[in-house]
């Protein structure tokens, strides 16, 4: 019964998720900064076939699909909304300032920008990650376990 109301979920907000995504994606691409010669090499064993394409745009505060009284509710529930250190727009990453000095994070979100391509774009990176993250938790969805490891090994 969980699983057919995960699913069902999905479905619902599927379409929002493809469309904040890319909202947010031109917002850093107009914005953001290219990457260093450094991030492009750790790009490159990414194996992001696009890594000229990706920008980095440092933020106040990561931008969040809901509004922030919506947040604060979902917070009080012990749901983790709202305090994102950063996040991947396919091409556009937000890195919240006050963590965008951790190369591991970008690393991180690089990671993610190689399983949006590898995945084949918006539709089918944002399913598998909603399936993963609402299903399985956060911490247990395999598609952050991978941008971990292999942020981890390029960076070490």
């Amino acid at each position: 019964m969980k699983k057919i109301l995960v699913i069902l979920l999905i479905v619902i907000m599927l379409p929002f998720a493809i469309w904040w995504v890319r909202h947010n994606e031109k917002i850093a691409l107009r914005l953001g900064r290219p990457l260093t010669d450094d991030e492009l090499d750790w790009a490159k064993q990414f194996e992001i076939r696009h890594p000229e394409h990706v920008r980095v745009l440092n933020v106040t505060r990561i931008p969040s699909p809901v509004p922030h009284f919506i947040e604060k509710a979902l917070q009080k529930l012990g749901f983790p909304v709202g305090n994102a250190a950063g996040m991947c727009m396919r091409y556009g990453i937000y890195l919240a300032e006050e963590y965008a000095d951790r190369d591991e994070l970008l690393a991180h979100e690089l990671v993610h920008t190689h399983q949006f391509e590898r995945l084949g774009g918006l539709y089918s990176f944002l399913r598998i990650y909603l399936f993963e993250t609402i299903f399985l938790g956060y911490r247990n969805a395999p598609l952050e376990a991978e941008a971990d490891d292999k942020a981890n090994k390029v960076l070490a």
